[in-house]
């Protein structure tokens, strides 16, 4: 039996990196594993349990209730946890006793670890029969000045967590020194082997035909959280000074709140330029299909962000054949790095005006990168099925 904790996944309706590669990661592994469970882990009850009908459906499909879009919810822990003890209250879902069930032939697998109660439940667990895979994304709000120094110290709890598992999933090769690097660091001594498979692209649709950028109306857009590490400030401030100086562009923003005291300065901000009339857009929560059309209406995309341990929006502009501006830092340097890209320094705000001003002004050069951006090969679900499946079937 395979046991995959897909928590991270069918709690809200959300479209953000880790829901999105969980919700892939199950769809691959339920096609080719009969004897799959998907589990939830239930805070309130300190345990892992089956997945309710709702858990169930947001695991599917986070819009099958397209009433779910009136409001967007925000990526953070209260509305997490209120999510969790409304499913325990109305759904009462049976305990799913893994340090009961466990066998020695079975495998558990973590797709993320948030720095929970489950810990300590995991941490006993681990020492038990069984293979234990876990799937590392990044160690940022390690890294974070915006992250409490108590925050932290779960985190280095992750740390140990991942060091004690049989087998480490790094999603790129950044994000595997960092994690080794910080058990260094620490003080930790890994029993773990560290792989990598890095994230496919995660549309379920087939892949659009090339279509130029649009330039009569020109459309910058940017796919992020709105957190402070992913430096929409800077852009902000680049973009008002273009819109000043008579550059016509919009500015289009997609992706949910964060912690309040993470978006809420933001969300005053696009507020505010949009009372003056800027031209600037945002929109919390999209489905599969809006997105696409986000990225073919853009002329281009930026991620400015200065912390990722992958960096999917770069990967799906690529897909979308679209001219990408990112950082040439760390995992966003090692995803983007090739053609149809323009790397730059995205905590310069000169450096990143410069790169967005030869897009906004050159059309010929904007439509060069874009189909270099479209021919560049790109994973798919299925290599990253095939990778993880070696692993399941040769523990």
């Amino acid at each position: 039996m395979i046991y995959v904790d897909v928590t991270g996944a069918c709690l809200l309706p959300l479209q953000s990196g880790i829901p999105r590669t969980t919700r892939g990661v199950y769809r691959l592994l339920e096609k080719d594993f009969p004897e799959i469970t998907p589990i939830f882990w239930q805070p309130f009850r300190g345990s892992y349990t089956k997945l309710s009908p709702r858990a169930r459906a947001l695991l599917d499909d986070p819009f099958a209730n397209r009433q779910r879009l009136r409001c967007a919810p925000r990526d953070s822990t209260i509305p997490l946890l209120w999510a969790s003890f409304c499913d325990l209250i109305f759904s009462r879902p049976q305990i799913v006793p893994l340090p009961k069930l466990m066998r020695t032939e079975d495998t558990l697998l973590l797709t993320s670890i948030f720095p929970d109660n489950r810990l300590k439940y995991l941490e006993r667990l681990v020492t038990g029969p069984g293979f234990k895979i876990a799937i590392f994304h990044d160690a940022i709000p390690l890294r974070d000045p915006n992250v409490a120094q108590w925050e932290k110290a779960r985190h280095i709890q992750t740390l140990r967590l991942f060091a004690q598992m049989d087998r480490v999933v790094a999603v790129s090769q950044a994000a595997s020194k960092e994690l080794q690097a910080l058990w260094v660091e620490h003080g930790i001594s890994p029993r773990a082997s560290v792989g990598v498979i890095p994230w496919p692209v995660p549309f379920t649709t087939s892949r659009p035909s090339f279509s130029q950028p649009p330039w009569d109306k020109k459309t910058v857009l940017y796919v992020s959280r709105l957190k402070q590490i992913k430096n929409h400030a800077i852009l902000f401030e680049v973009c008002e000074t273009f819109w000043r100086d008579g550059i016509d562009f919009t500015l289009e923003l997609i992706g949910c709140e964060d912690e309040a005291k993470e978006s809420r300065q933001l969300v005053r901000e696009i507020k505010r330029l949009q009372k003056m009339g800027r031209p600037i857009s945002w929109r919390a929560q999209v489905t599969e299909e809006k997105l696409h059309a986000a990225y073919q209406h853009a002329t281009f995309t930026v991620f400015p962000s200065l912390m990722e341990g992958f960096g999917l929006p770069i990967i799906e502009s690529f897909w979308h054949g679209r001219a990408v501006i990112c950082s040439d830092r760390d995992a966003m340097g090692e995803v983007s790095s090739g053609s149809g890209c323009l790397q730059v320094n995205v905590r310069d705000a000169h450096a990143l005006a410069a790169v967005m001003s030869s897009l906004l002004q050159d059309q010929a050069r904007c439509e060069a990168l874009s189909k270099e951006a479209y021919e560049r090969p790109l994973r798919s679900w299925d290599d990253y099925g095939r990778e993880l499946k070696t692993i399941l079937e040769n523990r």
